[in-house]
């Protein structure tokens, strides 16, 4: 198995943003969800973009790919963010057909996150496997929640061996870097996973990223 590809989502900073990518992070999240604790606006994401990418060309540490989280989100809000990223993140009711069609639009890959708390919810998965380069799957969130993810609950690694998709997928949901070695080894069989994602499981409180757990969480996930 190759090396796990670790994303931090939810960075609303320059710190945490620099520290990720000089770890090794591959992917950082920005979360344009107002809901969500981690919401950054498109411009102060832009910002922190422009500033990694100097510090990346001074320190000659590779850029990480950069997504965008988004719910449901219009064409305005998708084309103000599109131009600094490389990664749509979808969690709302996009369609497989919509999903491809705006990652063709605005020249992005995209991410499709699927809820799972059972072996029926990756029924969804199939739907989606043609349509998006990526599949993320996060715990389904408890009911009534307002918003689809970042609540520090995970779900059964074991129910994605059931998953026979070729289209790569990602682990979420209640990652820490505690666990996050044990949710590894749960996926060695698995051709097409790809690395895990973590958001709260690096805070100290929602939205305030810890630089030693983004840290560690990266070295475990990478085994070092």
């Amino acid at each position: 198995m190759s090396e796990t590809a670790v994303k931090i989502c939810g960075v609303v900073n320059m710190d945490t943003a620099i520290t990720a990518a000089r770890a090794g992070a591959d992917y950082l999240g920005f979360v344009f969800f107002r809901k969500s604790p981690r919401f950054i606006s498109p411009e102060a994401a832009e910002e922190i973009v422009m500033e990694l990418k100097q510090a990346s060309f001074d320190e000659g540490f590779e850029l990480p790919k950069l997504v965008g989280l988004f719910v449901d989100a219009g064409e305005k809000e998708l084309s103000e963010a599109a131009p600094f990223l490389t990664h749509f993140q979808f969690h709302g009711h996009e369609t497989p057909s919509r999903a491809e069609e705006l990652g063709l639009e605005f020249a992005v890959d995209v991410i499709k996150a699927i809820p799972v708390s059972g072996a029926d919810d990756l029924a969804l998965a199939n739907e989606f496997s043609d349509a998006v380069d990526i599949l993320l799957f996060d715990a389904k969130p408890p009911p009534g929640a307002s918003r689809p993810g970042g609540h520090g609950a995970s779900f059964d690694w074991s129910i994605l061996s059931a998953y026979d998709g070729e289209t790569p997928y990602m682990v979420a949901g209640g990652l820490t870097p505690d666990n996050v070695q044990e949710a590894i080894a749960a996926q060695k069989n698995a051709a097409a996973f790809l690395g895990v994602d973590v958001s709260s499981g690096v805070e100290n409180a929602p939205g305030e990223k810890d630089e030693v757990l983004v840290e560690a969480f990266v070295n475990k996930a990478k085994n070092r």
